[in-house]
């Protein structure tokens, strides 16, 4: 796993300041790569990653609980009169021992995803997930502490002129907490 040296997103975890909100901009089209962007940055980001600080000595653990990182995702203005954000936003491909945060999303104006990652616990994959048998019980342990949870998902929009639907390519999140042993 690729070791997250400097995340684009920390989220603090103090009494006073718990949460990080940052605006981008989505840039799709009919069949290129969509590009996105951190507000007022000219080069495209592939790949976001954010880092959830723990509670230092002195700052309950609860407030660690409140911590969230909301993306307000919007399309950029140059092509936003001919594109809408369809369904909810997004089509998750995968979500790494996703149990082990949340994602909700919301769309306002037609133009605009809210992605909002809340009740991340410290990042361990699970062993012993069986992605290809979904039929049966398993049971699964926390393996080794991981440098991050990969969150893949593609973008859903609807191209106003022709009535088509696309998805993105994958935009992908990297969630991280560290673990009790950092």
């Amino acid at each position: 796993m690729n070791n997250i040296q400097t995340p684009n997103i920390e989220v603090l975890c103090q009494p006073d300041n718990y949460f990080s909100v940052k605006t981008l901009t989505v840039l799709p089209h009919v069949n290129e790569n969509w590009l996105t962007f951190f507000d007022n940055e000219t080069n495209p980001t592939e790949e976001l990653s954010v880092l959830f600080d723990n509670a230092k000595q002195g700052v309950s653990k609860s407030t660690e609980a409140k911590q969230y990182v909301e993306l307000i995702i919007q399309l950029d203005p140059s092509v936003a009169a001919d594109w809408e954000f369809y369904g909810n936003g997004v089509e998750y491909c995968g979500a790494d021992s996703n149990c082990q945060y949340n994602l909700s999303t919301e769309i306002t104006n037609d133009d605009t995803l809210v992605l909002r990652i809340t009740q991340v616990v410290p990042t361990y994959e699970f062993n012993g997930v069986d992605k290809d048998n979904l039929d049966k019980v398993i049971e699964v342990t926390e393996g080794e502490h991981t440098q991050y949870l990969p969150i893949s998902f593609r973008y859903t929009a609807k191209h106003l002129p022709t009535n088509k639907i696309y998805m993105s390519q994958d935009p992908k999140i990297i969630v991280r907490r560290p673990g009790a042993t950092l």
